[in-house]
């Protein structure tokens, strides 16, 4: 299926509980012609509709086609990978999750944190200017989405350095060159709506979580 906000609804599963209407921190949830329907122009990626769904008629876009076709170009594909990966694959080192990254088409494999570095370096340096105010963190899409969403007073102040993802993205880029595809592999949704965003897609090609890796090891 072809979804372009990632959360969406199988209509056909849906049951009319009304639970992730209920749970939706945000209220972005409707039931339009007896379904409950994602609000794009309300959600921030958040999740929770998707973990409290009893019959899993909401789910989270899979985008592992997609990557495989990118991976299947002549183009360089390199992975930005979330930091968080020891947690959820625990069996393996460093080096055999690179080298399994490999075997899929990628073509090097480099850490998201160092993105996250470079943010918390520029963010210093504002901070040692001493001006008054409010900074907020850029790091998180879902946080950002809300503040923008529903907070836009504070809009303004979000870090106008942009994201952990965008700057290490762009870091690739630069070591690499023009030509080359990023993927960004980790837990988060929202990575996935962040993306698509006009100031970050110009770096990044696709977002996919840990379990979408998992079903492409599987494949293999």
């Amino acid at each position: 299926m072809n979804h372009s906000y990632p959360v969406y609804t199988i209509e056909a599963e849906c049951q009319d509980c009304y639970k992730c209407v209920r749970h939706c921190p945000v209220k972005a949830i409707r039931v339009r012609d007896g379904h409950a329907t994602v609000m794009p122009e309300l959600c921030v990626a958040c999740g929770k509709c998707v973990e409290v769904c009893p019959v899993k008629a909401k789910q989270v876009r899979n985008d592992t086609g997609r990557l495989r076709l990118l991976l299947a170009e002549s183009a360089p594909v390199y992975a930005s990978l979330a930091p968080s990966w020891v947690s959820e694959f625990t069996d393996i080192t460093p080096g055999q999750l690179i080298r399994a990254l490999k075997l899929l088409g990628f073509t090097g494999v480099s850490e998201t944190a160092l993105g996250a570095q470079l943010v918390s370096a520029r963010v210093a340096k504002e901070l040692d200017t001493g001006k008054p105010g409010l900074l907020l963190s850029s790091a998180c899409p879902t946080a950002v989405d809300y503040i923008r969403k529903y907070v836009p007073n504070l809009a303004a102040n979000i870090t106008q350095v942009g994201s952990p993802l965008m700057a290490h993205c762009r870091m690739l880029r630069d070591l690499y060159g023009e030509a080359i595809k990023v993927v960004f592999i980790g837990p988060c949704i929202a990575k996935k709506a962040e993306v698509k965003l006009e100031s970050v897609k110009k770096y990044v090609d696709y977002a996919i979580t840990f379990e979408e890796l998992q079903a492409l090891f599987d494949s293999k």
